[in-house]
């Protein structure tokens, strides 16, 4: 599955479990955890320092919220991240776990 955010392709490996881009540097990524039919918890997101400050995390963060969202499912985020993206974004709010 991949998805168009502006000029980014956010890729998704529904088998490993991750969202991720090419940038410069490397491979952003955030990794989650699918807790049946009820949960998607959000473990870790990483984006290499070389591309930091562009809103790549809060891409990936917007990718994941949308799948969650598709596949009726809460978010518990569990990585330090996402936790502050969630709590600076009070649409989403209704969607955590």
């Amino acid at each position: 599955m991949e998805r168009t955010k502006s000029n980014l392709h956010i890729k998704h490996d529904l088998l490993g479990k991750i969202f991720y881009i090419k940038v410069m540097g490397g491979n952003a990524e955030l990794h989650y955890e699918r807790h049946g039919d009820k949960e998607l918890e959000i473990v870790s997101t990483t984006v290499p320092e070389a591309s930091r400050k562009f809103g790549i995390a809060g891409k990936l963060m917007e990718e994941a919220i949308s799948f969650a969202k598709e596949q009726q499912l809460l978010i518990k985020p569990t990585c330090s991240f996402a936790a502050s993206y969630l709590e600076e974004h009070p649409e989403y709010h209704s969607q955590l776990a």
